[in-house]
């Protein structure tokens, strides 16, 4: 049977065996992954090399710690708990060093790609830049991690009634400023 037919947690059991001289499990579990984690990354940061950067960081975050894993939740609850930890980590340092990417338009990755999409297409990093922290991190990760409630409140240690309810005041929050005329000058 090849690694990648196995489960999150046969490819996590393999994985402790054999890290830290062969990787074939680890890097087949982290390809399962790292595409959800990098587009989620790239939401929380609107900076693609520093979403890069925090990728990595979760990543070998993952490898070390990967031996104390104890299994008593899924792997990927532990893997989204790891990156919203790191994430929560990156807003906190940028608040702690003055620098607001989230205020600075022409620094958001994509910004290029998606003004030569069609007009209509909602500027989703300014949206999510309106969102406080607790609730952005949750519409991250329920949108571009695709993770479920249940897996949202283990990752960030919260009840499933709160990471609903933060999601849901998120929308409605989006909602109230979509529903606004637009101010032209």
């Amino acid at each position: 049977m090849s690694y990648e037919e196995l489960d999150d947690l046969e490819l996590v059991r393999k994985a402790k065996q054999e890290l830290p001289y062969r990787t074939e499990a680890f890097e087949v579990l982290m390809r399962r992954y790292v595409t959800r984690l990098a587009s989620a990354c790239r939401q929380w940061t609107r900076n693609a090399h520093d979403a890069e950067d925090l990728t990595q960081e979760v990543m070998l975050k993952v490898f070390f710690e990967l031996p104390r894993f104890r299994e008593e939740a899924a792997f990927s609850t532990w893997l989204w708990r790891i990156a919203a930890n790191r994430c929560l980590d990156y807003h906190r340092a940028r608040q702690r060093d003055n620098i607001s990417e989230l205020s600075a338009p022409d620094r958001l990755p994509g910004r290029q790609q998606l003004e030569r999409e069609a007009s209509s297409r909602i500027d989703v990093e300014r949206l999510l830049a309106l969102l406080e922290e607790p609730a952005r991190l949750v519409v991250t990760l329920r949108i571009f991690g695709d993770l479920s409630f249940e897996e949202i409140a283990c990752s960030l240690d919260i009840g499933v009634s709160a990471a609903k309810m933060r999601y849901q005041r998120a929308l409605e929050q989006l909602r109230s400023v979509l529903a606004k005329p637009a101010v032209s000058t």
